[in-house]
């Protein structure tokens, strides 16, 4: 692959400044050929290029990252925030499948005001007035095949899924492991700081009441408030008719309720007559 080395900065600005006015109003095409470069097929060029772009993904999201290298991705890092929710990461599949291609390609790096004349390019179109042309010689090159990106953008999909079904698969572990009678119910914190969030819940576990323990809601960060919640085993009272439920004494306020009104709730929701112990 043919690529001309230039000011990263200045293509960078270029890239993502002057790709539309390109686009819309000079006629050319932008060319997925390299962060480094900007490559413009000329409008007379038929054949079009690759359209699909490599996806991206959260920075923050490091159980689907995790995934995605077990699975033979790599990544670009993107973003300066101090808050990771909002930088991300370019997801690439390590050496893949390629479509080669020729074109008459204009590099552009620094070209002056009569020389941008000369190809058609208008001379409002600048920045520092510094291009670079080359158009000696047709461009070839390879390009990332549009089916492999494609298939990434689906990966990226299926592994999020895949770090939400080991979260709960972890998350059932866990209980099963603070439970104080052998997995029927547990007492978990969850949100804020914690390891757990509501979402990581698995279905077969209802939740009879909960408290919030912090206010460490923080949008920045994508953080909620830290809740402790009691938690039943539906799987467990399955052939049961009535249930004997231990609860810690502090919390058999939040799992009764006023007048009894929560354990009523969770009792019709269930189907299960509940007694706290």
């Amino acid at each position: 692959m043919k690529l001309l080395k230039v000011n990263e900065e200045i293509v960078g600005k270029l890239f993502w400044t002057q790709r539309q006015y390109l686009e819309t109003n000079g006629g050319w095409r932008v060319l997925p050929i390299g962060e480094k470069v900007l490559g413009l097929v000329t409008p007379e060029f038929t054949i079009e290029p690759v359209e699909e772009k490599w996806p991206i993904i959260n920075a923050d999201n490091v159980g689907a990252i995790s995934i995605l290298k077990e699975w033979g991705y790599e990544f670009e890092y993107c973003g300066n925030s101090s808050f990771e929710l909002h930088n991300y990461f370019i997801v690439r599949k390590i050496n893949p499948v390629t479509d080669e291609f020729v074109a008459p390609l204009l590099i552009v790096g620094a070209l002056r005001g009569r020389q941008k004349a000369a190809v058609g390019l208008n001379k409002k179109l600048f920045f520092h007035d510094k291009f670079i042309l080359d158009m000696e010689e047709n461009f070839t090159g390879q390009v990332a095949a549009s089916f492999e990106m494609i298939q990434a953008h689906l990966k990226v999909d299926e592994a999020k899924k895949e770090w939400l079904r080991r979260r709960k698969e972890h998350f059932a572990a866990s209980f099963f492991r603070v439970s104080k009678d052998f997995g029927l119910t547990a007492v978990m914190n969850i949100g804020g700081h914690e390891e757990f969030e509501f979402e990581d819940i698995p279905a077969h576990l209802f939740e009879l009441g909960r408290r919030c323990i912090a206010y460490t809601q923080d949008y920045r960060q994508n953080l909620t408030h830290t809740y402790q919640i009691v938690l039943i085993n539906k799987s467990r009272i399955e052939d049961k008719h009535a249930v004997n439920i231990k609860v810690p004494d502090e919390l058999k306020k939040i799992v009764i309720g006023k007048g009894g009104s929560v354990i009523k709730a969770s009792t019709e929701k269930l189907g299960k007559k509940l007694y706290v112990l």
